[in-house]
């Protein structure tokens, strides 16, 4: 497992999260629906390596939103919104959790399609 962890910290950058994203954001318009049910037939399984991209990948996105807006985010007049961060980075941790929970839904199979994309399950 030891290993199987540092392969992982060190293939996922976030060049390849946003590269997945947009993968599954195309294949989605294209109506790729095979792609989409691979993603999530592995969150469906609670597939481990799955799990480890998706919670790498919620680790990646919310860096990046800190990196990108974290400065306005703790700005004492910050409204809510601007204080909650990406829609994305909420996504992908919201992804990460049900699927950990083994409460996978069909909302976020595209999300999972790109995890799997990360994982090489899919092309």
């Amino acid at each position: 497992m030891g290993s199987n962890h540092v392969e992982i910290e060190e293939f996922i950058t976030p060049e390849k999260v946003e590269f997945a994203c947009g993968l599954a954001t195309k294949y989605q318009a294209m109506g790729k629906q095979s792609c989409a049910d691979t993603g999530y037939r592995a969150a469906l399984a609670r597939d481990p390596k799955l799990l480890k991209v998706l919670e790498k990948g919620a680790e990646i996105v919310d860096k990046m939103t800190e990196q990108q807006y974290g400065r306005t985010m703790r700005d004492i007049s910050a409204t809510y919104g601007e204080t909650k961060g990406t829609t994305e980075a909420q996504l992908w941790r919201e992804a990460y959790r049900l699927c950990d929970e083994g409460k996978p839904i069909r909302n976020f199979e595209w999300l999972y399609f790109a995890a799997a994309w990360l994982c090489g399950y899919a092309s």
